[in-house]
């Protein structure tokens, strides 16, 4: 009889430290449901206006289309990963699906008038990953670990941002923090470049490397990060064919 009440005794006590367990890795945040809830009101938002855009218009190109059916494929997801949390996913899923959430907001392929909209969801959800990723200890935001002496700059260690424009014979691009300029070197002068970042570009040494996704001609880094140009980048366009061309370009840093 003892014997049996004491296995009972166990297995209450296994189960209440299992539970306890499954507990702790719970995530549960005041300021998650406000950025959460605010991402979702940007999505609604961008749906609203990629939407009205294609009604507006008599002809859409792809780039338009794909970017409507994105904003509305994000707002869904979003919707989904509110879901995530109010049924208490584990920290784990939802740093997960929130990393899914990131990647689906650098697919826009063209942000056009609603340039605005677009980079606020991806802050909103840069805000998200970093809320996620600094309560499991997994974000990159110190600089004490990296081998450019300079502590003062906040920002991840490692990071991209996406560029897409038309260039005529050559142009380059300054990367600082989470902006990009672009400069006419030579040629045609177009204002339809749009870009966005997963993370700043951090105020202290890095290496940058451009891959160029689309295209015709060469492109390389000019510039890397010092403290001499303040912590910023120059990556060098040149289109050598005749007339003007779209580019694409990923810039990864690490």
């Amino acid at each position: 009889m003892k014997k049996s009440i004491l296995s009972v005794l166990c297995s209450i006590l296994l189960f209440a430290a299992f539970a306890s367990a499954q507990e702790a890795d719970r995530y549960g945040s005041p300021r998650l449901d406000n950025l959460v809830n605010e991402l979702k009101r940007q999505t609604v938002d961008l749906v609203d206006r990629t939407s009205e855009d294609l009604r507006q218009r008599n002809s859409n190109s792809r780039a338009d289309i794909e970017a409507a059916f994105l904003a509305q494929q994000l707002d869904a997801s979003v919707g989904f990963f509110q879901q995530f949390i109010r049924d208490g996913r584990r920290a784990g899923e939802l740093r997960d699906a929130a990393g899914i959430l990131n990647d689906l907001a650098r697919r826009a392929p063209n942000f056009g008038s609603n340039n605005a909209p677009w980079r606020d969801v991806q802050a909103s959800i840069n805000d998200i990953n970093r809320e996620l990723g600094g309560r499991s200890g997994g974000g990159n935001n110190s600089g004490g670990n990296n081998s450019g002496g300079n502590n003062n700059g906040g920002g991840q260690s490692s990071g991209k941002a996406f560029w897409r424009g038309t260039v005529d014979k050559e142009v380059h691009l300054v990367l600082q923090r989470r902006n990009i300029e672009t400069r006419t070197i030579s040629g045609g002068t177009y204002n339809n470049t749009n870009f966005s970042f997963t993370s700043s570009l951090p105020s202290r040494n890095v290496t940058v490397e451009v891959i160029k996704k689309a295209g015709r001609g060469e492109v390389r880094v000019l510039e890397q990060p010092n403290r001499d140009n303040n912590y910023s980048a120059v990556v060098q366009i040149v289109d050598d064919g005749s007339g003007a061309r779209e580019y694409q370009l990923e810039i990864v840093w690490r």
